[in-house]
């Protein structure tokens, strides 16, 4: 729940309210007092010299009508006027007479009687039971050692403090107003100026075009922290801002120079920002903002994709058993007029609540088109040289089994016909390549064993395994796999010939097998030289041969279409060296079948 706040300027009004009412009544309040204290020490002097005037009459032989005159004079100035003997009895009083005197209680306990039998003269304040109000006492004793007591009521102080009670109260108000006015008019500028700050702050905190407008009049030394910390402060954001400022020009105009196309999602996968390359690509993007991706680019494996990254599902475990990220594999599709585009998503490598992913999009279109050139050409190119090499080849064998050339000439032809068969074999191997690139046409596949396809590959190659009186050895497991007889067949062939072609003299070659889930994991190994770290990753490129330690002086397109019918076959194959005991090991995967009853 949000509290009501109070302005400063009220709370500095109504605690200059507060002093100033304080301020004002304490002094009234102890004038008041002291005033009154002042007329009671008055009334007491007075009442004590009255007493003594008339101590000083009645001793100076007055006579008996006299006496009485002073005591009805007494009564007639309003004060009351006692004569009693020195233990306390009441003689005479002017506000009593006659039989009446006998009823008056004994004054010998009184404090002023006590006081003037004592020290000759004493005063006390107190209420009178007989006059029914309060009194000041003074009394003095004669020489005959009587006591003469003068009482005078204090009605007549109240009644003349009261009638100054409208002047004090009427300091005071005008003491208030003028201290009120004067708050008022303090707290309107302090109101005014904190007015002017906060203004300036505003405009440094949101304004681009003034924010650099700083506090430079300050007119309170107390305000000066404050406005030498808003000043860092402003400079520092300033600094920040335009860091901030070029940081983000120098990323837009790298991403705006890039060819490939660039989607920036949120943390929840919404459409956040994008490059001039992708706008390109998609033009209606900026009406997307905001939106899933699906919105702009409608494909459904990319939302998928994303939408799986963005919850942190990791890609199923690969082949070799190691855990690879979805965003590793990237998402090829066609668009309409004929482009090719190649999507790849990434999400940061630290946690971030505003950025969830970034889509990079190549067009591959040129590059498609391309591959088909060199696929056609290749396809072509080969068809065209094989019938002028199937010539030479026949030429050269039989001038070599001729009888009627020279036996150097006989070697020329052998020399040649030896060439022009490994070149044939380059040349089938190279449209081999071509039909299983060609994504139009579809493979059969079929439930089949392997023990019988690898047995064949083993015989095919025997000659050269005997040449080197290297060692196949065989251990499959009895689990059938769907695959294309044929194709397989040619995997195999490729994969023993390859181990068999870099085994050293007397060497080892094992074909092994083992269930993984719901595929067979195959593996052709070998005991060569193997194959440098560096080279792993680009094996299975068409024309790629590791230099110096597995030259040799083969084409390099074997393991290129071992690669291609793998992946026909939805499956993946992969190098490891060293693999365990054996230097270098040809894997790959094939879907497990379901054996036939």
């Amino acid at each position: 729940m949000r509290h009501k706040t109070i302005s400063l300027r009220v709370r500095l009004f109504w605690a200059f309210t507060l002093v100033t009412l304080v301020a004002v009544m304490l002094p009234v309040y102890f004038f008041h007092d002291a005033l009154y204290q002042d007329r009671i020490e008055a009334a007491e002097k007075e009442a004590l010299t009255q007493a003594s005037v008339a101590r000083s009459m009645l001793e100076s032989d007055l006579s008996q009508e006299q006496a009485e005159n002073l005591f009805t004079a007494a009564a007639k100035l309003s004060f009351r006027m006692t004569l009693m003997e020195h233990g306390g009895t009441v003689i005479h009083d002017s506000h009593i007479s006659g039989s009446e005197l006998s009823t008056l209680d004994n004054h010998r306990d009184r404090p002023e009687i006590e006081a003037a039998r004592a020290t000759g003269s004493g005063v006390s304040l107190r209420f009178s039971n007989t006059l029914g109000f309060e009194a000041v006492y003074a009394a003095v004793a004669l020489k005959n050692g009587a006591i003469l007591r003068v009482a005078m009521p204090l009605a007549d102080i109240r009644t003349s403090l009261e009638h100054q009670y409208p002047t004090l109260i009427a300091v005071a108000v005008g003491v208030m107003l003028f201290c009120l006015f004067f708050s008022a008019f303090i707290t309107g500028k302090v109101r005014k100026h904190m007015g002017d700050l906060a203004e300036i702050v505003a405009c440094i905190s949101r304004d681009t075009g003034k924010r650099r407008r700083r506090l430079r009049d300050v007119r309170w030394r107390e305000m000066l922290p404050l406005a030498n910390a808003v000043n860092r402060m402003a400079d520092t954001i300033e600094a920040h801002v335009d860091e901030i400022t070029d940081k983000q020009e120098q990323l837009q105009t790298i991403l705006n120079s890039m060819n490939e196309g660039i989607l920036v999602l949120g943390a929840g996968g919404e459409i956040r920002h994008w490059n001039r390359a992708l706008s390109k690509m998609f033009p209606h993007i900026a009406q997307t903002k905001g939106k899933p991706v699906i919105e702009c680019i409608p494909l459904p494996s990319l939302q998928s994709r994303v939408d799986a990254l963005l919850a942190g599902v990791d890609a199923p475990p690969a082949d070799n058993g190691e855990h690879g990220r979805l965003a590793e594999e990237a998402i090829h599709f066609e668009m309409p007029a004929g482009r090719f585009l190649v999507a790849s998503v990434s999400r940061p490598s630290t946690r971030n609540d505003s950025l969830g992913a970034v889509i990079v999009i190549h067009d591959a279109t040129e590059m498609m088109r391309l591959e088909c050139v060199r696929r056609d050409f290749v396809s072509n190119v080969s068809h065209e040289l094989r019938t002028p090499l199937t010539a030479i080849a026949g030429y050269s064998e039989t001038l070599a089994a001729s009888d009627d050339l020279d036996e150097r000439y006989k070697s020329f032809a052998a020399i040649i016909h030896k060439h022009a068969v490994s070149l044939a074999g380059i040349i089938s191997d190279l449209l081999a390549l071509s039909r299983i690139e060609n994504t139009q046409e579809s493979i059969p596949l079929t439930a089949m064993y392997v023990d019988p396809v690898v047995h064949d590959a083993a015989a095919g190659i025997r000659g050269q395994a005997d040449a080197k009186n290297i060692d196949i050895r065989i251990d499959l497991a009895p689990m059938p796999v769907l695959a294309n007889t044929s194709l397989l067949a040619k995997v195999f062939r490729n994969l023993l010939e390859n181990a068999c072609r870099y085994s050293p003299q007397s060497g080892v070659v094992q074909i092994c097998s083992r269930h993984e889930g719901d595929r067979i994991l195959f593996c052709v190994s070998d005991n060569g030289p193997g194959i440098p770290a560096k080279a792993l990753p680009r094996i299975f490129e068409r024309f790629y041969q590791v230099k110096k330690e597995r030259n040799s002086g083969t084409a390099g397109i074997g393991l290129a279409i071992c690669k291609h019918i793998i992946e026909r076959h939805n499956g993946r194959i992969w190098a490891q060296s060293p693999y365990g005991e054996a230097a270098t090991a040809m894997l790959f995967t094939l879907q497990a079948a379901t054996p036939e009853k």
